[in-house]
């Protein structure tokens, strides 16, 4: 039986909620990031220079130019998207209020209620059940992961769709969201690009739990640094599942029935060839930055508040002195 099966519960809703109402403006922005169209682009200094026109320069002399096609062929490919999501983010704060960045929150923090219920009870319970089997440790984290990814996306995506819309301007509110959403296909449209979601749910809680498993294992100093391990894990899933968030997001965006949506993708897979053949790898890497930002500071703040909380409502528990050496 898991101990402090409430306490759990409890820990992962404040975690939750204290991760998301810091960090929602950066989600809003990664999202309409994600959302904007990038231009097809073969090599790195035709991004770069996009890049800096976006940035509004002035115009430049053809030997200014030839400086930062210079500069832009040593910075290399991998540096390629997060430089567009500077010039985005830029250009984005420059035409709006901070105040909309905070669009869509009320979704968001709703969401959090009934993902926190099942996301770590569902990993601390697939855990402890596995550890019964007398499975090999190594394994057991991943496949918690699994099992987490699973679960976390059959309950999430519906207010994911709701935020997502919200912040893209799509809908005037949650409850103009809904309405559109359950006009224009029903239930089945608030679980659009579902199949998306749990891709990236189920990586994201492999690779996340998996880091902080070996790093909790590991490592003496991560061990006592809950805040350090959860960013270093979120950083790693984010990096690994970041294609499939652009793909999800682009997905979630569009009203089944309208033909007006910026992208018309059918599915996951349909999404990554259309977005490799129409931008090329960098769309698929669009607002990696903000996202980055986002889940590794999130994942700091979000694993920092789940271990203190869980240590906290443990401790007034009957069963304190048996369930507080229990950790992650």
């Amino acid at each position: 039986k898991m101990q402090g099966a409430l306490e759990i519960v409890a820990a992962s809703v404040c975690a939750g909620w204290t991760q998301h109402f810091i960090l929602h403006p950066l989600d809003t922005m990664k999202t309409r990031l994600q959302y904007s169209k990038a231009p097809a682009t073969r090599n790195v200094r035709q991004s770069m220079w996009d890049a800096m026109q976006d940035l509004e320069l002035p115009d430049a002399p053809k030997k200014r130019e030839a400086v930062v096609r210079q500069k832009a062929r040593r910075i290399g490919f991998w540096n390629k998207p997060i430089l567009s999501d500077i010039a985005g983010a830029v250009d984005l704060l420059k035409r709006t209020r901070f105040i909309s960045l905070y669009s869509g929150l009320l979704p968001a923090m709703l969401a959090v209620v009934p993902t926190a219920i099942v996301y770590m009870p569902t990993y601390e319970f697939a855990k402890s059940s596995l550890q019964s089997f007398h499975i090999h440790k190594e394994f057991i984290a991943p496949m918690a992961g699994l099992a987490t990814g699973i679960v976390c996306a059959t309950v999430r995506v519906p207010s994911s769709v709701l935020k997502s819309r919200v912040q893209l301007g799509l809908a005037s509110s949650s409850l103009d969201a809904l309405q559109q959403a359950l006009k224009a296909g029903g239930i089945r449209e608030l679980y659009a690009g579902f199949f998306a979601t749990l891709a990236l749910d189920v990586v994201t809680a492999i690779v996340q739990f998996t880091v902080i498993d070996l790093g909790s294992r590991s490592s003496p100093w991560l061990a006592g640094s809950p805040a350090a391990l959860g960013f270093f894990a979120s950083a790693l899933a984010t990096t690994a599942s970041e294609p499939i968030d652009v793909v999800r997001t682009r997905i979630m965006s569009r009203i089944r029935g309208r033909n007006d949506a910026r992208f018309l993708y059918n599915g996951l897979f349909h999404g990554f060839s259309q977005a490799l053949r129409t931008e090329g790898l960098t769309a698929l890497y669009r607002g990696l930055l903000p996202r980055l930002v986002l889940k590794s500071f999130g994942g700091a703040i979000w694993y920092s508040s789940y271990v203190h909380s869980k240590s906290f409502f443990l401790s007034l528990s009957p069963l304190s002195d048996s369930s507080r050496g229990r950790e992650l």
